[in-house]
């Protein structure tokens, strides 16, 4: 089972290669400008460099947003053309989800034990954002549950796009130990370290952005729903500056 899983969501693109549950691997480069000057490249490495090829992908896994306009959208039209025709089965990411579930997978890891003492998974909340630029973020929270004894990861609070400002104010509203994640904790942890007198933890800077890996975890765990070419949409969570400018 050969899957290959992608995103440009963010300024930073990640593609990557999955033999069954092994990868085979991955790239992943912060751009200064648009993907579609690099993403095509990008993905003809991966395959001579695997020694594998397009036709052999059994699975498709791409991130749907929230995020940039342009970047999700190339992800997705990509992924059509490049595999249009093809006997090839499509998952659709929600970044956000995927964000958390890397916090999630990464749990019994090195990270939260050097920065939480107490060790208490149970009373962590997840924040993961992606940054829309000027202050705008996209977000979501997240906690876990118990079901039979097995830890699982629960939405607690739903996809929304707020302003730093107001999300400061709800994290220092929390009664539990915050672990941020994406960009938007890069790009804004010295204002938000600053302004928040909770306790924040942070995963080690190269587990914060998403890493395409996550997906296939989440694919593994069958996390992730089903699509097709054609129902395969970008979910921005507002309307574009287009569609703003018609009103």
């Amino acid at each position: 089972m050969l899957t290959f899983a992608i995103t440009t969501t963010t300024k930073l693109a990640g593609i990557s290669l999955h033999r069954n549950n092994r990868m085979l691997g991955e790239i992943r480069i912060e751009v200064s400008k648009t993907h579609s000057t690099t993403i095509l490249d990008q993905i003809d490495s991966l395959f001579t460099w695997t020694g594998e090829k397009l036709d052999n992908v059994e699975n498709v896994l791409v991130s749907i947003g929230p995020g940039s306009f342009t970047g999700v959208r190339i992800a997705i039209s990509v992924v059509k053309g490049m595999f249009y025709g093809k006997n090839v089965n499509f998952y659709q990411v929600n970044e956000l989800d995927a964000l958390a579930y890397q916090v999630f997978y990464s749990l019994d890891n090195s990270f939260l034990l050097q920065h939480d003492e107490d060790n208490e998974k149970d009373k962590l909340k997840i924040y993961s954002m992606i940054d829309s630029g000027k202050e705008k973020i996209y977000y979501a929270a997240y906690g876990l549950k118990t079901v039979k004894e097995e830890k699982k990861l629960k939405q607690m609070e739903n996809y929304e796009v707020i302003k730093l400002e107001k999300l400061m104010e709800k994290l220092n509203n929390e009664d539990k130990k915050i672990v941020l994640i994406g960009d938007a904790g890069i790009n804004y942890r010295e204002k938000i370290m600053k302004t928040v007198k909770n306790k924040m933890l942070f995963p080690a800077d190269d587990r914060m952005r998403i890493s395409t890996a996550t997906f296939m975890q989440m694919f593994l765990n069958n996390i992730l729903k089903k699509s097709d070419i054609f129902q395969l949409k970008p979910d921005y969570l507002e309307k574009s500056q287009a569609e703003r400018d018609k009103k």
